[in-house]
């Protein structure tokens, strides 16, 4: 794994374009899906996106925007 410290946030994200991230909320609501817009203020555009809340799937969705100022953390999922 290269070494991804000391990279903006921002940057780090463009380069997941086109993959699947997780996205928790500051209310604790998750979302899974594949990237693919972003902008300066991290907000997201997922596509294929599921909800979840406790663990517990709750909605699918085609697309979904994610406004940035609610993202309490990004998973960025490796698939190998």
């Amino acid at each position: 794994m290269s070494n991804e410290f000391g990279i903006k946030p921002l940057s780090l994200i463009k380069k997941y374009i086109d993959k699947p991230i997780k996205v928790t909320l500051k209310n604790e609501v998750a979302y899974s899906g594949i990237v693919i817009e972003t902008d300066n203020y991290m907000n997201l555009v997922l596509e294929k996106a599921t909800e979840f809340y406790n663990n517990d799937r709750r909605a699918n969705y085609p697309y979904i925007l994610i406004r940035g100022n609610n993202i309490m953390y990004i998973q960025l999922e490796h698939s190998e």
